[in-house]
């Protein structure tokens, strides 16, 4: 019985599927078994992964019609025989300590899940920054700082079984877009975070598509956030009205934009972004949408830019 799960869902991977299956096979630490799922495929991934399997690596495949990152993630945890479940997206890169770093940090029973920082690259595999840079991490109990933004790279993540399991379970499958966001904020409910501060994880940036459903991103948001207050009805009061207004309406939070909405001292930066995202939140779904909006359109054009 392996020690780690390592999740890896594809979908028309064939680009990077072959660096990123390798960045496990040379992990320091052996204890563990890769479970693939080919979520409808139509390029050369079938047989990349055949390839891998027949070479003699601990690699379980399963192909499936397309269901959705969700489903994808779920079948792939029902073939898993690990107490620890990591995931690694199609397109990412692991450092060869990663799971070496970070599975010692388990022998704290009170930790539910782990972490670490990570590096963007472009394309071709140059850095573009730290994680970390735009997300600062937190440890120990972070269901507040991690409602009011995501500092939990996915392809970093490690999840405890039992933890999930006290969550409510997995992947929710009709989330297409943050399915993962959704599943940290239950086990953030229900124990401790953890991680190590090194870049383990290497996330390639694409070029963010113009069709990129903004509606659904903002719905799933929506309705992750109207749950969570459903359940932790205290969360309500530790972030008080005006955050909790951005946050229904699906919108993201820094701790310090969150800071300024409550009164405290912030930077003048963050006074004005705060100030805008109320602004949206209070006009309704068309100024959130427009807000989104801009945002996909600036990061799509600073992601061509950096490439």
């Amino acid at each position: 019985m392996p020690k780690v799960s390592v999740n890896v869902c594809c979908w028309n991977s064939a680009g990077t599927l072959d660096e990123t299956l390798s960045s496990v096979w040379a992990q320091t630490y052996g204890d563990y078994e890769v479970v693939a799922v080919d979520d409808g495929s139509t390029d050369a991934t079938p047989d990349i992964l055949e390839r891998h399997r027949k070479a003699g690596r601990p690699l379980v495949v399963h192909r499936q019609a397309n269901a959705g990152l969700g489903a994808a993630r779920n079948k792939a945890q029902s073939l898993s025989r690990g107490e620890l479940l990591a995931i690694l997206d199609h397109d990412d890169v692991w450092e060869r300590d990663k799971l070496e770093r970070q599975v010692p940090l388990f022998a704290d029973p009170a930790v539910a899940f782990v972490g670490s920082d990570a590096t963007y690259i472009d394309a071709a595999g140059r850095s573009l920054g730290r994680y970390s840079d735009r997300a600062p991490l937190r440890r120990g109990d972070v269901l507040r700082e991690l409602t009011l933004y995501n500092f939990v790279p996915c392809a970093a993540a490690v999840m405890r079984r039992s933890a999930v399991e006290k969550a409510g379970g997995w992947f929710k499958p009709d989330f297409r877009i943050a399915e993962e966001y959704e599943l940290f904020l239950r086990l953030a409910g229900t124990g401790a975070f953890d991680y190590v501060p090194a870049p383990l994880v290497r996330i390639r940036v694409i070029p963010t598509s113009a069709g990129w459903d903004v509606g659904r991103e903002r719905a799933e948001m929506r309705r992750i956030y109207a749950e969570l207050f459903s359940r932790r009805p205290d969360l309500e009061g530790a972030l008080g009205p005006a955050a909790v207004r951005v946050k229904r309406a699906g919108l993201w939070l820094s701790p310090e934009q969150a800071d300024a909405l409550a009164g405290l001292p912030a930077p003048p930066k963050a006074r004005l972004a705060a100030a805008a995202l109320l602004a949206a939140a209070r006009a309704g779904d068309k100024a959130v949408d427009a807000l989104l909006g801009l945002k996909r359109s600036a990061a799509r054009a600073r992601s061509k830019w950096l490439k």
